[in-house]
């Protein structure tokens, strides 16, 4: 089993809808302001299968394209998903919930920000409060958002320097600087934004609607280039002893866990404490990022690197634009079986652990979850 091989933002969108109508599936479109690079129309699409809003007890989401080019994998997933026996049976009381692509801009123009530069998973924060300092991902700034005219994509000069400042501050407040949300600089990478992002208030919306009157709503976040090449990782947000963190432990036993509580600068902006923060009251929530390694970590921060060059200070039209947006999926897509069924089989089973989870008898859930 593997998912499919890449395909395009217009493609990837007809195949997830097609699947999920044969399913008689309620479809919804949230248009994106701007268009894809063929001036096709943008949109996130929702798909439910199972009870209407307000009639399911438990509820399970699987969301694609929060960072938009890891989009591609999340729709491989979508597609099995949709494929799958369960799907045609699921139990009466419990619906699933397809969000395509939440950042279609980045999906379709092989970015992972928006089309205002924000990273929307660095972006639920409030806006209304004072923002999460990140002050050491300024010192770095210079080296990961070169400024001049010319770029060599093959250059890797640059690493030496950011190996050079983990070594100078350590390795857990490097990876802070290089990965932790940033509110300084717009043009900058990481950047968290200066208000909600239509991802965020799109998705805050689609939440709202779809777990209303649900005991349980399960969250799952598809992305990819995080950790070590062909591994899957699973990230929770959740203090140990509340329930949401109680019910991973027992449903997902892999799980890496961070409390929610905490100030640790990796976790501003993030959506799974986001969505928790708009949950109903009387709905347990919970969200687990579904992470696949794909390549070292020097490849993806330089194809990082260099879309962020080339949107701010390049040409996405000439050659070289070309060439970027092909080493950016490469990095967020590695286009052979063997990656694509690492991404097929442990999301699919990080998918029935969701489903068996939401058909448990709430009683047993709930003792769970203390």
């Amino acid at each position: 089993m593997s998912i499919a091989p890449l395909a395009d933002h217009v493609t990837s969108r007809r195949q997830v809808l097609a699947a999920a109508e044969a399913h008689g599936a309620t479809l919804t479109r949230h248009v994106h302001p701007l268009p894809g690079p063929s001036g096709d129309e943008l949109s996130t699409d929702v798909a439910r299968i199972g009870p209407p809003p307000g009639e399911a007890r438990a509820v399970v989401v699987a969301i694609s394209g929060t960072h938009g080019v890891e989009g591609h994998a999340g729709t491989g997933l979508h597609l099995l998903m949709l494929g799958d026996d369960r799907i045609a049976s699921l139990p009466a009381d419990v619906a699933f919930v397809v969000v395509h692509a939440l950042n279609p801009y980045g999906m379709a123009w092989s970015r992972r920000v928006d089309h205002e530069n924000i990273d929307v998973n660095r972006n639920f924060v409030d806006f209304g409060g004072e923002l999460p300092t990140n002050a050491l991902s300024e010192d770095i700034a210079p080296v990961m958002n070169p400024t001049g005219p010319d770029f060599a994509l093959d250059d890797d000069a640059w690493q030496q320097e950011v190996w050079d400042f983990i070594g100078r501050v350590g390795m857990m407040e490097g990876f802070v600087a290089l990965s932790g949300g940033q509110y300084v600089d717009p043009a900058g990478m990481q950047f968290g934004g200066r208000g909600p992002s239509w991802s965020r208030r799109t998705i805050e919306a689609i939440w709202r609607e779809h777990v209303a009157g649900a005991e349980l709503a399960i969250n799952l976040d598809i992305h990819t280039g995080l950790g070590p090449p062909n591994v899957l990782t699973l990230f929770q947000t959740a203090d140990a002893d509340e329930p949401a963190g109680v019910l991973a432990a027992e449903w997902f036993p892999s799980v890496a866990r961070f409390d929610r509580t905490t100030d640790d600068k990796p976790q501003s902006g993030l959506l799974g404490p986001g969505l928790h923060g708009i949950t109903p009251e009387g709905t347990l929530g919970t969200t687990l990022t579904v992470e696949f390694g794909t390549c070292s970590e020097a490849v993806v921060l330089g194809a990082m690197r260099a879309d962020n060059w080339l949107h701010q200070h390049g040409d996405p039209s000439s050659s070289l634009g070309e060439a970027i947006r092909a080493a950016t999926r490469d990095a967020f897509f590695v286009d052979d079986e063997a990656w694509r069924a690492v991404v097929a089989d442990g999301g699919m089973d990080v998918f029935h652990r969701a489903l068996d989870c939401a058909a448990a008898p709430f009683a047993a859930l709930a003792a769970a979850g203390g």
